[in-house]
């Protein structure tokens, strides 16, 4: 039976072409040429983020590992700080662990975990949603650019704008949106940039890091900020295979490798929407990365990805996917989520498996679909 895997998010399969043939190199490779490589990636990372430059670029074991270092790094006691409701339990867990040292309140976010701005029901100006949430000791601004959840993507540039005229620090995690939606941190005012090199970046997502801004640089430890933060002993395998990763979407063009992507996860909205009891979770087609959770009516989230893995060779994730915050969001706590996350790499005739299993899972349910609950485009 062939295996369709979908939980791209997780862990990519398959990586870029030849990464891992690199990542086995590495062992057989002199420390110069290695050194070298390292330093390359760095170089590769600023320019694919507009960062203010590749000596700003620190890598970590993860990106899970990056965003609790720097927000620990930046957050002191007496301060507070703005986050989305749609962050990762990495997020969340250390500033409950800062609680009593620094204070946090939630964006306002609606059920598509889209962030509201301002109310124009209200006759709210642009920003006075957040406006009313600054206080005098608020420091700084989390957003997790596209939830790992749903695929809904925040408005990072937008935030960060408002950030910059408020004075206030800008930390954003792009693991999910890196090679998918451009990103222009010098441009956008982004102060910590984390990343992966997975899932977009089609290498592994054991290492990950961070880029910093100026200020947050001095915030972080200046001139020794690298020496600090970089992991030890640094992993230059998935360094050297994320280098590789480069040159593959340099190769085959970030446009196509995204678009190719998103059109996936249309294609699979358009399909599955349609089968009975399958509900999709967050927005329509647009303002998502190509990442799409679902809840049914006939079987459980954890019964889902059994039956499509042991019946059709189809695997997915389910549960919460590290982000209870977001599920509490978007309505979906405590049952959680089947998720499916596509690449480059997944073909339209991987969709139509997954529409076909589906169909068949429901084949003795006589439930309709509930059109109140679909995404509109």
């Amino acid at each position: 039976m062939k295996t369709i895997y979908l939980d791209q998010v997780t862990s990519v399969k398959p990586m870029a072409d030849g990464v891992a043939e690199a990542m086995a190199a590495v062992s057989s490779m002199d420390a110069e040429t290695v050194d070298q490589l390292v330093e390359d990636t760095r170089v590769q990372l600023n320019s694919l983020f507009h960062g203010p430059s590749s000596d700003a670029v620190v890598f970590t074991d993860g990106v899970e590992t990056a965003l609790e270092k720097t927000i620990r790094g930046i957050l002191k006691k007496g301060d507070h700080v703005l986050v989305s409701p749609m962050e990762s339990d990495v997020v969340m867990n250390t500033l409950n662990d800062l609680a009593g040292d620094v204070e946090y309140t939630l964006l306002p976010c609606n059920e598509k975990g889209e962030l509201i701005l301002f109310d124009d029901e209200k006759g709210e100006k642009p920003f006075e949603a957040i406006d009313c949430l600054v206080q005098p000791n608020t420091k700084a601004i989390i957003l997790n650019h596209a939830s790992e959840v749903c695929g809904t993507v925040l408005d990072v540039k937008a935030v960060a704008e408002y950030a910059r005229r408020k004075g206030l620090l800008m930390i954003v995690n792009v693991a999910q949106t890196a090679a998918f939606i451009p990103i222009f941190m010098n441009i956008w005012g982004i102060d910590v940039l984390t990343f992966s090199g997975g899932y977009g970046l089609l290498a592994s997502e054991k290492i990950g890091g961070f880029i910093a801004s100026e200020r947050a640089a001095e915030l972080l430890g200046g001139a020794s900020m690298r020496e600090t933060f970089e992991q030890v002993p640094l992993d230059q395998a998935s360094v050297v295979g994320l280098h590789k990763a480069f040159e593959f979407i340099k190769e085959t063009r970030l446009f196509t490798l995204s678009s190719t992507a998103q059109k996936r996860a249309e294609q699979f909205i358009r399909k599955v929407q349609h089968v009975n009891g399958v509900h999709i979770i967050g927005p329509g087609y647009n303002n998502r990365i190509p990442v799409v959770s679902i809840q049914v009516d006939f079987i459980d989230e954890e019964g889902l990805e059994k039956a499509l893995k042991d019946k059709y060779g189809i695997v997915i994730r389910s549960g919460y996917h590290g982000a209870e915050q977001a599920h509490k969001t978007l309505g979906t706590w405590p049952r959680g989520t089947a998720r499916f996350s596509f690449t480059y790499f997944t073909e339209e005739s991987d969709i139509d498996e997954v529409t076909h299993a589906l169909w068949q899972l429901t084949v003795h349910n006589d439930k309709d679909a509930d059109i109140m609950r679909m995404p509109k485009e």
